[in-house]
Order: structure tokens, then sequence, then C-alpha cells
């Protein structure tokens, strides 16, 4: 597999991360809407390698030993 999918696999992940904070911000504290609408800008970043990688890619993939 190629490390830039990996990588991107990696970022991807931290968005996740950074939008379920950006969640829990938004619900807990109304006033935090300059921190939440940066925390949504940082995951978009983290999420845009992935969009040049074709649909279903490791969808099959088989980790058995």
């Amino acid at each position: 597999m190629d490390t830039s999918v990996i990588s991107a696999f990696f970022a991807a992940q931290v968005g996740q991360m950074q939008l379920a904070a950006a969640g829990f911000l938004a619900r807990n504290d109304p006033q935090s809407g300059a921190s939440v609408s940066q925390l949504a800008d940082a995951a978009q970043q983290n999420f845009d390698p992935l969009a040049n990688v074709p649909a279903g890619l490791g969808a099959n993939l088989d980790v058995s030993c």
C-alpha cells in the first residue's frame, strides 16, 4: 500500500477527532463559535488528502496472518 494513502488515513483519523472536539465544544459552550470554526477548518484540511483516493480503496483488505 502506498505510504501517502496510509498518511492520509491517519490524517483523516485526526480530522475525525477534531470534528468530535468541535461538536463537544459547540454543545457545551455556545460562546465558542470561533474555536468551533477553527477546529472544523482544521479537520477539513486533514480530510483533503483523501479527496483523490478511489472509492472502495482498502475495502477488501485482508489482515489475517
